[in-house]
């Protein structure tokens, strides 16, 4: 029996147990369209490229499986960079298919001809040009196997058009190969780190976790809340660790860094000795490495060994599968009970309780936490790029797994409304919500086609304050108030927008939601709604780790 490279693609794909490919349709990928015709896969047609990434991207967050997003050649696929850049610097696991042109026709500059394995090079782990329909099985099978293992993270697969619609007998389909190995992947517990990382945790007298997305993607955080709970070890959480953890027992001190919660930062900067998990200390993170954690000892775990030592110096390192380090070291550690420490964090806790309201967030912080309580226990907030993105993670107490997503190490404006489309494709069982600022919205504003088209239930909470808000924040703090390009203006009615995309929408004030947030938790159908803020409405406070020197990362002109 003959099938063409199409064919064998959507059967290996299903093989893999994909259900959903979000994309874009164009010349060099119509086969793969045609085959789709009568194929059990779902293919969601975006509105954008990005979107397709940034869906693909929201389903392997919301889920843990490979996403996978399809873009024709030349735009097409550049169009995807941004979203493949941003599952790469958050290890997300996903497989990106590029149509190009046919293979007789590259080096000839072909229209739409481009090297888009050149151009995402350094946002992936690994990239194949498939060239004869043969080899198209074992490319998608190391392509996914690749996605998965180790560090998860974005692999690309180009298909020339020739092979997609070539043919072949099954029998002369190749048969797999042993995926690419990638260094530190698989790496073997060392027993004699892990015991000197164990003892220098019992003889601490004031040691901190740090929670890193790492925790997550291993599938490791009953192990860690195991060791958190045996150790009574206060923690913190990067921005992608948030969630991993769901205890509220006095240990869990927020999340650290630029814009994290000050009692995380104090404790951090007051620790002896600090276990990381997870985290490759991102500059958000840190600040300023020579400030960060000067009393304490330093313990890193990690898959990836280009993440040990990155930014900051690591005493003790352990390159393994985290959910294998942790089960072994939960077992080393000593059940103490750390009264000095806890109570020396319980004292600062108190001194800093009534400093904020709503964790420094002030009423969009309230309307948040009014969301959570009004939507199920186990729904997923997917948060934008900038103020709304702090707001929602100071103010979003995750309650199961996997319930905060949000683009950490790229930053994306425009990541929440298409990663929230992804995300309610893979749970439709579970609310699924988007915070975004307006800036950001209106980035992917087209997507509320896709969610108008196919149904797609997910509520969309935009807080709009007609600026760019942590720009504004920024050029307010350390820039002499002198605002630049950073005012959006009040112009655009976004109920009206949303209405008419056929989304149900209405506007409330930050100060009283209650109303407009009862009728969108009660909504079966796509619901936006706008939440008016008052531009002088910042984060409080920022204050990195060690002194305060947040210029240093934003800059100041004066």
């Amino acid at each position: 029996m003959e099938k063409n490279g199409a064919e064998i693609l959507l059967d290996t794909l299903r093989e893999e147990g994909v259900k959903a490919i979000f994309g874009y349709p164009g010349a060099n990928t119509l086969p793969i369209h045609d085959g789709l015709r009568d194929h059990p896969i779902r293919h969601y047609l975006m509105r954008h490229e990005q979107a397709a990434a940034h869906a693909a991207d929201g389903y392997a967050r919301a889920t843990g499986k490979v996403g996978v997003c399809l873009a024709t050649s030349g735009p097409g696929a550049t169009n995807l960079v941004t979203g493949i850049a941003t599952a790469y610097m958050d290890s997300s696991p996903m497989v990106a298919l590029t149509g190009q042109v046919p293979t007789g026709l590259l080096g000839t500059d072909a229209f739409q001809e481009t090297d888009i394995i050149g151009i995402t090079l350094p946002i992936t782990k690994h990239s194949f040009l498939v060239r004869d329909p043969r080899d198209m099985r074992a490319a998608l099978r190391q392509a996914f196997s690749l996605a998965k293992s180790g560090r998860p993270g974005p692999v690309l697969v180009d298909l020339p058009r020739n092979v997609l619609a070539g043919r072949c007998r099954e029998e002369e389909i190749r048969p797999d190969e042993p995926a690419v190995k990638k260094t530190g992947n698989g790496a073997s517990l060392d027993e004699a780190v892990l015991d000197r990382i164990a003892q220098s945790l019992n003889q601490a007298e004031r040691p901190i976790i740090i929670v890193g997305g790492g925790v997550k993607l291993s599938g490791a955080c009953r192990q860690i809340t195991d060791l958190i709970e045996r150790g009574n070890i206060p923690f913190v959480s990067t921005m992608m660790g948030v969630g991993a953890v769901c205890i509220a027992n006095g240990l869990n001190l927020g999340f650290i860094g630029t814009h994290g919660f000050e009692l995380a930062n104090r404790m951090i900067h007051q620790s002896d000795f600090i276990l990381a998990v997870g985290t490759r200390f991102s500059d958000r993170s840190t600040s300023t490495v020579e400030s960060f954690a000067p009393l304490a000892t330093i313990a890193q775990i990690d898959i990836d060994p280009t993440s040990i030592g990155k930014n900051i110096k690591a005493d003790l390192a352990l390159v393994c599968d985290i959910r294998q380090a942790l089960t072994s070291l939960v077992g080393k550690v000593d059940a103490k009970e750390r009264e000095e420490w806890r109570e020396r964090i319980r004292k600062e806790r108190e001194a800093l309780a009534e400093k904020n309201a709503f964790n420094g967030c002030g009423n969009p912080g309230r309307l948040i936490g009014l969301v959570q309580e009004a939507l199920t226990p186990t729904a997923i907030a997917v948060a934008d790029v900038g103020l709304n993105q702090i707001w929602t993670i100071r103010s979003w107490k995750s309650k199961a797994p996997r319930g905060l997503l949000t683009s950490g190490g790229m930053g994306t404006m425009g990541f929440s409304v298409p990663a929230s489309i992804g995300a309610k494709v893979a749970n439709p069982d579970r609310n699924v919500v988007a915070f975004t600022g307006d800036g950001g919205f209106f980035m992917n504003i087209q997507e509320l086609a896709t969610i108008s088209t196919y149904g797609v239930p997910v509520k969309i909470v935009v807080f709009n304050n007609g600026h760019l808000g942590m720009i504004r924040q920024i050029q307010d703090l350390f820039y002499g108030a002198r605002l630049s390009a950073c005012q959006l203006g009040d112009r655009v009615d976004i109920v009206a927008v949303a209405r008419g995309f056929g989304i149900d929408a209405e506007r409330v004030d930050a100060a009283c939601p209650e109303e407009g947030i009862e009728r969108l938790a009660a909504s079966r159908e796509p619901y936006l709604l706008e939440v008016m803020v008052d531009p002088d409405h910042y984060v409080y406070p920022i204050i990195p780790p060690g002194k305060s020197n947040v210029e240093m990362i934003y800059g100041r002109s004066d």
